[in-house]
């Protein structure tokens, strides 16, 4: 049974019209060698097209127009679908990738033109056969058909459907050996396995390295909030007061931790779908300085759409943070936020009341002043405070050049 399951196998006649497609793109070359070899030899007439030095001496040139034609992403496709190949894409900005397509190009044409040629000689010499052989055995016909092959065209209704299975089988090999080759020539080189292990060693790296941070933070951030609620249970009855802004210390350490949390997790995660709400970015400013419970005086000067879509939302962050700072520890909750979009930065300044010089934290506090000096630096610009008696300024600048080319 075996022997006999590509007659009737889907992966076959699909594997077939790959074949067809290829004979397909061989016809223009073959029409170009067949114009030379007429010129050469006029007396051949059409037969130039069919001759097979003509099919021999035009693979060079489909080899060498397969490295010019935008042809990968078409070839693969259809590896795929018709010839079910599975193999992962290389980058195809390498010169590895563009020489082993056109490979496969030049194999596509050739097996196919090949295939395409034995198809249209065949099926309609099978049918020669059965009618023929037919009329000779039922004695239907007085004399041999011209031409006449004895025994081969007497037994027609034989032969000819057991050339048709020969010719099927013969497209099943040609189908399964190309779905092998596919792999080699269309996927990943070991080259482009390396550099996609590395780069993927270097995105774990860094997401290890953010999750140790992630439990730093969080890790300090519950324990003030143990250390703070269990001060408040005890002196709850003694100092009310105490334990009231104990409370709050909980709960700003708490919602701190879980913005910082919510964040982290939602950059790491890996099953976002079409579901997922978008990052805010500089769109979103208006309301953000709506939700943040600070009487926020905003103005955006200036083309926000000149900076990137990586640019645009770590702008916004640098802007969240700064006006959760003046949230909790500015003296009154109002603050300033100035954004302006130049021809080659985009500059953010946010002014709050300060009666008194913030003091500085250690330890592991300050995380929000670090992370907008951060985020800052991955788009290649700065970030830093100030504070001079009554005010407290943050002042950021993104280059918007980088930030494009960080996107």
């Amino acid at each position: 049974m075996r022997l006999i399951a590509p007659l009737w196998s889907r992966a076959t006649y699909r594997g077939w019209v790959w074949m067809i497609l290829g004979g397909a793109l061989m016809m223009p070359f073959m029409m170009v060698g067949a114009v030379f070899y007429n010129w050469r030899r006029p007396e051949s007439g059409f037969d130039g097209i069919l001759h097979p030095a003509v099919y021999l001496g035009v693979l060079p040139l489909v080899a060498a127009v397969s490295l010019l034609l935008p042809d990968r992403e078409v070839e693969r496709t259809a590896a795929r679908r018709l010839l079910d190949a599975r193999f992962a894409s290389p980058d195809d900005g390498t010169w590895n990738a563009r020489w082993r397509t056109g490979c496969w190009f030049t194999l596509h044409a050739a097996v196919g033109g090949l295939v395409s040629g034995v198809t249209l000689a065949t099926v309609p010499f099978t049918v020669y056969l059965a009618y023929y052989g037919t009329l000779l055995a039922t004695g239907g016909l007085a004399e041999p058909p011209d031409p006449y092959w004895g025994w081969f065209v007497e037994w027609g209704t034989v032969t000819g459907p057991l050339l048709l299975a020969a010719l099927i089988g013969f497209v099943a090999a040609a189908t399964a050996g190309m779905k092998a080759l596919a792999p080699r020539l269309l996927g990943q080189s070991a080259a482009d396995r390396l550099a996609a292990s590395r780069a993927e060693s270097a995105r774990l790296a860094a997401r290890n390295r953010i999750a140790r941070e992630l439990h730093d933070s969080v890790g300090h951030a519950l324990s003030v909030v143990v250390v703070q609620s269990e001060a408040a249970a005890r002196l709850i009855a003694a100092d009310p007061a105490f334990a009231a802004e104990a409370m709050t210390a909980v709960g700003e350490t708490a919602r701190g931790a879980l913005a910082e949390l919510d964040a982290v997790i939602g950059a790491l995660r890996e099953d976002r779908d079409g579901s997922r709400a978008p990052q805010r970015d500089l769109a979103d400013l208006e309301a953000l300085a709506a939700e943040s419970g600070v009487d926020a005086d905003l103005q955006v000067t200036g083309d926000p759409g000149a900076l990137s879509r990586l640019a645009s939302r770590e702008i916004y962050r640098i802007v969240q943070e700064s006006l959760t700072n003046v949230l909790r520890h500015a003296d009154e909750p109002r603050a300033a936020v100035a954004v302006a979009v130049g021809e080659r930065e985009c500059t953010v300044t946010v002014t709050s009341p300060a009666a008194r010089r913030p003091r500085r934290r250690t330890g592991r506090g300050g995380r929000g002043l670090i992370g907008m000096a951060e985020r800052a630096a991955v788009l290649g610009g700065t970030a830093e405070t100030d504070w001079t008696p009554g005010r407290w300024t943050v002042r950021a600048a993104v280059p918007l050049e980088t930030g494009k080319a960080e996107e």
